[in-house]
């Protein structure tokens, strides 16, 4: 579906599984492909294998993280660009939780079109989960362009240096990778915008696939989670941000500097309620110390209505 396929460049962590073979081989003979390759087995999570993945850069101007089972619209490659090269900030990042598509019982692709471009908001937020937030879809965004307060793992377009400057931290595993992404990316000065259009789907899963990563058992589950957990944990809330090597905060902005656009309260474990509903930061959220007072613990927009489903 791009109007360039040729200027295309795939890096791919190709995670196979020797009891059901699928022939590549006609995309590795092919120089616009790179694989880095595993078995099922080896397979450590979703940030694991981005970080093999990015690690296929080759300096190209722009780079897209995006989900395998992705629909693109029709020259999506330059509708990319143009909107990328439109936005006013010299790191902007193209990011959103994209739209959801699925084929029905007859076949016939079903699209999610009342979504428009959603925003992002916080759906879960609880020492539970290691005070990692849980992304979900929030209205349609409104504004043009339209901040958002998150990176998106599943749609994620940006620079080519993005690869290098703020690169998949493997030992992060599930819960709590995009918000990872998200600080670091912020303080690195990257500026966060929805696309303009949608022009990528991203499939609704009706039916498992055959394996999944977490096959290998509810104690590998914990203790890989508790890792990522604890290294969010340093990152975030533990004042070690910038102790964790390349997969730590950057300087070019401060972790306060996040909470003042995005709308978080870190030390007292609160937001505002745009974050429960997703509305964009204009061009931050926190204007006054106003604001500050109208931030919420999750339990308390729980309690107001905040946090109730937007798309069931």
């Amino acid at each position: 579906m791009a109007r360039r396929p040729d200027s295309l460049r795939f890096g791919i962590c190709w995670q196979h599984d020797p009891q059901a073979r699928i022939d590549v081989e006609r995309f590795r003979a092919d120089p616009r492909f790179r694989f880095i390759d595993r078995t099922v087995q080896e397979s450590q999570g979703g940030p694991w294998a981005r970080n093999l993945a990015q690690s296929l850069w080759r300096g190209e101007a722009y780079t897209l993280q995006v989900d395998s089972h992705t629909k693109f619209e029709p020259d999506w490659d330059t509708r990319l660009i143009e909107m990328l090269e439109a936005l006013p900030a010299p790191k902007p990042i193209i990011t959103m939780n994209a739209p959801l598509f699925h084929y029905d019982d007859d076949g016939e692709l079903q699209r999610e079109f009342a979504m428009g471009v959603p925003t992002t908001r916080v759906s879960s937020w609880s020492e539970d989960g290691g005070w990692a937030p849980w992304f979900d879809f929030g209205k349609p965004n409104q504004q043009l362009p339209g901040r958002t307060r998150f990176v998106n793992g599943n749609f994620a377009f940006s620079r080519g240096q993005w690869n290098v400057e703020v690169p998949q931290d493997p030992d992060h595993y599930y819960w709590g990778e995009e918000f990872s992404i998200t600080v670091r990316s912020f303080t690195w000065g990257y500026e966060l915008f929805l696309p303009s259009e949608v022009v990528a789907w991203h499939m609704l899963h009706r039916h498992a696939p055959p394996r999944r990563h977490w096959e290998h058992g509810e104690a590998v589950i914990q203790r890989r989670s508790s890792v990522a957990l604890e290294r969010l944990r340093r990152l975030v809330y533990g004042g070690e941000g910038h102790a964790l090597g390349p997969f730590s905060l950057g300087n070019a902005r401060s972790l306060h500097d996040y909470e003042i656009f995005s709308g978080f309260d870190f030390r007292n474990k609160r937001a505002h309620p745009d974050v429960f509903t997703g509305a964009n930061p204009d061009p931050v959220t926190i204007h006054s110390e106003s604001d500050w007072a109208r931030c919420l613990t999750f339990a308390q927009a729980e309690a107001s209505g905040l946090v109730a489903s937007v798309w069931q």
